[in-house]
């Protein structure tokens, strides 16, 4: 065996060993390292303020402002999602707001996950058509939604359920505001290709009212059924049956 054949044989012995110690190193300094250096990482577009930082990156805590609620967010990062190169931690947020799951954060990537609590109205703005509001807090079952902004926008995962007790709804289609009062409401996620599906439906006997087709690009298809537009005020019929889709709204955000 020559010299350089055994210096390459030694080298890919080491290769593992050189990947662990690194690895630990990067543990370390994520154990040490506090808490707000994660505030520089916060995208500019977050509808929350997040202040008072304590802890460290690994397992710490920090305070957040949303709208007139306020509370405290407490998380810890998950190491097996490391090795894989993502960012993932499990986050708990409590005070105005009471939220647990799990969120993962990636190279214009994103993934949040078994997302379960009241979930306040502004953060579901990414999750709704420009124009659709739905007051209140709006509480999240298992929730899962995840994007990835290296495919376009695709939506790579959509999961779960949204409910809603119910009251005055605003809404938007082909650029007019609209409003209804609405009974109870569920949201169930699904995914459709690339494109994140919402299904608004009364809570007492599953009766669909609206659908909602987010398209990776930023494309909305928004589907109305009669059943929803006789919640709306001077609403006469149209004569359809109560399940048939009689508005249909096509944008681009």
């Amino acid at each position: 065996m020559t010299d350089a054949v055994g210096r390459e044989v030694k080298a890919a012995a080491l290769t593992p060993y050189f990947i662990l110690g690194l690895f630990l190193l990067v543990l370390a300094l994520l154990v040490r390292a506090p808490a707000s250096l994660l505030q520089k990482a916060l995208p500019a577009s977050l509808p929350l303020t997040v202040s008072a930082w304590g802890g460290s990156v690994w397992n710490g805590q920090a305070a957040f402002s949303l709208a007139q609620d306020a509370g405290y967010l407490h998380w810890t990062l998950q190491p097996r999602r490391l090795l894989a190169g993502r960012l993932a931690a499990d986050v708990q947020a409590q005070g105005a707001v009471d939220l647990s799951g799990t969120l993962e954060l990636g190279r214009q990537a994103f993934r949040v996950e078994g997302l379960r609590g009241e979930l306040p109205s502004a953060l579901l703005r990414s999750l709704l058509p420009p124009g659709w509001e739905l007051p209140g807090n709006v509480r999240a079952e298992a929730l899962t939604v995840a994007r990835d902004g290296r495919r376009a926008g695709a939506w790579t995962a959509a999961s779960g359920q949204l409910l809603w007790a119910g009251g005055p709804m605003q809404y938007n289609m082909n650029g007019q505001p609209q409003g209804a009062t609405l009974p109870p409401l569920v949201v169930n996620l699904r995914l459709d290709g690339d494109a994140l599906v919402l299904t608004l439906s009364e809570k007492a006997g599953n009766l669909g009212l609206a659908t909602v087709h987010l398209g990776a690009g930023g494309q909305v298809e928004t589907q109305l059924r009669e059943r929803l537009l006789h919640y709306s005020p001077g609403y006469h019929g149209s004569g359809a049956a109560p399940d048939a889709v009689v508005v249909t709204s096509r944008q681009v955000l």
